[in-house]
């Protein structure tokens, strides 16, 4: 069963490999709005460093993923980073990993970016508590063929942190290769995710990336807290969002999932689109940290009555462990 399984997912990956590639390829573009927006006039932090992104993209409803990717790649062309994995993970809108992945070549090819696309590699489909399956194990495996070529690696959950998780819980490989884990989520003790204006006072966002795989959490906290570096909810507020026409004008391809997101965002109380996932990037930046508030606090797991996702990561607690936060709104 485990030998016609791999062959399934070999033959899959065979097929989107040398399916015919449509879209034109990606063109650096430093001095648009939309990079200077996230990088402004910053130089590199790191060089060449080996990155593994892990990702919930979807082609309609949240757009975060779809522009860190190709913030993703300007830090590559500008040399920060190299990126060796581009990983499919259950998340957004409910996404299964397997409408993920289907999702995430269609998107590469869309945002030009198809010189990532023979580095997909699909995630495990069953949360990181949940027992390993004979296909997860697999897919996994593949995964850790990858980390494992390199002596130090970041990667950047803009997911639910299962691939992270899951390396370390089953011991795939050893811990030194991990550098950092960036991630998405955290939040103070009763805070909630609404702007309080128009819908937004009924409407509240979740901590998606915690509340998909809470498990996830769960371990990395406890036993690696000092290799998280996470952004917030407040991260991407204010000045920080995003407008819809500074993405029409990176990428015209991405101008109708824009507008569409801002839209439903305006009625909730947003200016403009908040793009958590995408400041991640500012990791790999000098002084990309500072400008975003991050230090280090002691966090913890707790559960809070009263709650869609009770089970919440918690900054500035009195006891936990110790992490890196950027938890600050920029006016």
């Amino acid at each position: 069963m485990k030998t016609l399984t791999f062959l399934l997912v070999f033959l899959c990956e065979l097929v989107r490999s040398v399916s015919p590639v449509m879209g034109a390829d990606f063109v650096s573009t430093t001095t648009s709005s939309l990079v200077q927006h996230f990088f402004g006039n910053k130089v590199c932090r790191t060089n060449q460093q080996p990155i593994l992104l892990v990702t919930d993209t979807t082609r309609d409803g949240e757009i975060d993923d779809s522009i860190s990717l190709l913030m993703y790649r300007e830090l590559e062309m500008l040399g920060c980073i190299k990126v060796i994995g581009v990983v499919s993970i259950f998340g957004n809108g409910k996404s299964s990993t397997a409408e993920v992945h289907e999702n995430l070549f269609v998107r590469l090819n869309e945002l030009g970016l198809t010189s990532w696309q023979p580095l997909i590699l699909r995630g495990p489909d069953h949360k990181a508590f949940k027992e390993m399956t004979a296909f997860d194990t697999i897919l996994m495996e593949r995964i850790t063929s990858v980390v494992n070529q390199y002596p130090s690696v970041v990667i950047a959950e803009l997911g639910p942190m299962t691939v992270s998780a899951r390396l370390l819980k089953h011991g795939l490989v050893d811990p030194s290769r991990i550098e950092r884990i960036l991630g998405v989520g955290g939040r103070s003790k009763g805070e909630r995710f609404s702007t309080g204006k128009g819908l937004g006072s009924l409407f509240s966002f979740r901590d998606m990336n915690i509340a998909e795989d809470t498990g996830a959490a769960m371990y990395l906290v406890p036993y690696y807290a000092e290799k998280l570096w996470m952004v917030t909810y407040q991260t991407g507020l204010g000045s920080r969002e995003v407008s819809p026409d500074a993405v029409s004008a990176y990428t015209p391809s991405l101008a109708g999932h824009a507008y569409q997101r801002a839209k439903v965002l305006g009625s909730i109380g947003y200016t403009n689109i908040p793009s958590w996932d995408t400041w991640t990037t500012s990791y790999f930046l000098q002084n990309g940290s500072e400008e975003l508030g991050c230090k280090k606090t002691k966090a913890a797991m707790r559960y809070l009555a009263g709650f869609k996702d009770p089970m919440q990561l918690h900054l500035n607690t009195e006891k936990g462990h110790t992490l890196t936060a950027c938890h600050q709104v920029k006016q």
